[in-house]
């Protein structure tokens, strides 16, 4: 059987006059194709006329260059200074070219530049119109022997930590290269390297070290009681007492190295014993005492000096009349004494860890009282605002005299409740049998008195 198919019908070809196309091009604007070169641009720099160029034109030229330059060896230093001058006034063109040259310094696997622009970025980096740029600041950094430590020196003077330096550059540098990574790890070497640092240099090392992770924290930590001076440590209680709240107590103590642990003892105690040492010298300077009173004071600073190291907390209490002729020259834990009826005495109290140390200056009695530490005298003798003589005397504790050669027998009373002085203090002398005799009969006579302002006490309280 024979099929039969039916052929479809196709639409006629529209008949177009060549003449028509013809007209149709003639009236098209003209249209010039400009393929883009490296030598294109160098010329046009050369003219004048690099505004004219084209951001085609500038990518490609930046891609090109380190090619272009391997067949003009001899022009390839100028060219790129060229290019560099052009950038000083080009946002677009600084942006594209400090771009690359991060990626030059700070990742060495990516040949983003040609190594003749990188060689010439101090024609850029040192005009007055770019130099001040925190990107340019940063890449001059990169090329530093030291990059991390030079990086962490800019976010000092910039006072931002690393997040905020971090934050500020990310439209204008790739944030991601290594260099950025180790930024962290250089902030407390480079805050060591500075002489003597100011109350902002030290609130931008505690922004810092608030930011890090635990682990880089504690590497920073350990560094920075290593290797920061104790001069710079004494005028920077702020310092000290984030060390004190964030490491003192708890499992980060237990984190830190033998001689961090021993430096940060050193420090907080330093810090409370020049407090203390301050309060002794105005209270010699601001108040009309008799010599012998003058006599007393001195004896216990130089005292208490050999102990500086073991003070974690002092707190003060002045009466009235010495609050009144010091004022507010003296700074920490400071607090009005209650007036009891007893003699007008400063008092100190001292944390020791494991003791509380209480130091009557003058007046009668004029005792040195000891008291185990628990939370109930802590909330006596730090916590409650309402302290007086007598209340304190009330509580009762271990007691040492201030009578003649004191000094030589309270090293051992407190070495028996396990308070040492600091390393290398020298021991007491032996006195002699005229001494001890002399002692025996003072210490009787401070014994009664004593016993006397102790059943004052009771009664008052």
């Amino acid at each position: 059987m024979t099929s039969q198919f039916c052929i479809p019908s196709l639409p006629e070809t529209p008949q177009c006059s060549p003449n028509q196309l013809i007209q149709l091009a003639n009236n098209l604007p003209d249209a010039t194709i400009s393929i883009p070169s490296v030598d294109k641009v160098l010329e046009a720099i050369e003219q004048g006329k690099a505004d004219q160029l084209s951001k085609l034109d500038w990518i490609y030229c930046i891609y090109a260059k380190a090619q272009w330059d391997q067949q003009n060896i001899d022009r390839s230093s100028k060219t790129s200074a060229a290019i560099w001058k052009v950038a000083i006034s080009n946002s677009w063109l600084q942006h594209q070219l400090l771009w690359r040259l991060a990626l030059y310094y700070g990742d060495r696997q990516e040949q983003v530049l040609a190594q003749s622009l990188a060689e010439s970025f101090d024609i850029f980096a040192n005009s007055d119109l770019v130099s001040h740029l925190l990107p340019v600041q940063i890449i001059r950094a990169f090329r530093s022997t030291q990059a991390s430590i030079e990086l962490a020196k800019i976010a000092c003077e910039q006072r931002i930590n690393p997040t905020e330096l971090l934050n500020k550059i990310k439209e204008d540098l790739p944030i991601w290269i290594p260099l950025f990574s180790r930024l962290v790890e250089e902030i407390t070497p480079y805050f060591t390297t500075i002489r003597s640092p100011n109350k902002q240099q030290v609130r931008w090392l505690l922004s810092c070290l608030d930011e890090m992770l635990d682990s880089q924290q504690i590497r920073a930590v350990n560094y920075l009681l290593i290797n920061v001076s104790n001069d710079i440590v004494s005028n920077h209680s702020l310092l000290v007492d984030w060390l004190r709240n964030n490491y003192r107590n708890g499992d980060n103590w237990y984190k830190l190295s033998n001689p961090a642990r021993r430096r940060l003892q050193e420090w907080i105690g330093g810090i409370n014993y020049s407090d203390f040492q301050k309060l002794v010298n105005i209270i010699l300077n601001k108040l009309d005492l008799q010599n012998f009173e003058s006599n007393r004071l001195c004896s216990r600073r130089d005292f208490w000096a050999n102990y500086s190291n073991r003070f974690e907390q002092l707190r003060i209490l002045l009466p009235k009349t010495s609050q009144i002729a010091i004022g507010y020259q003296i700074q920490g834990d400071v607090n009005l004494l209650e007036d009891d009826g007893s003699d007008p005495t400063e008092v100190c109290i001292f944390d020791f860890g494991e003791w509380f140390v209480v130091e009557f200056f003058r007046g009668s009695g004029s005792e040195t009282r000891l008291f185990p530490k628990n939370s109930r005298n802590e909330q006596i003798l730090f916590g409650e605002s309402t302290l007086s003589v007598k209340r304190i005397r009330c509580l009762g504790g271990d007691r040492h005299d201030h009578v003649y050669l004191w000094q030589e027998f309270s090293p051992t009373w407190l070495k028996n409740h396990g308070i040492l002085p600091n390393p290398n203090t020298q021991s007491s002398r032996n006195p002699t049998v005229d001494q001890l005799r002399r002692r025996k009969n003072r210490l009787e006579s401070w014994q009664r008195e004593i016993e006397r302002l102790e059943r004052e006490a009771k009664a008052y309280v």
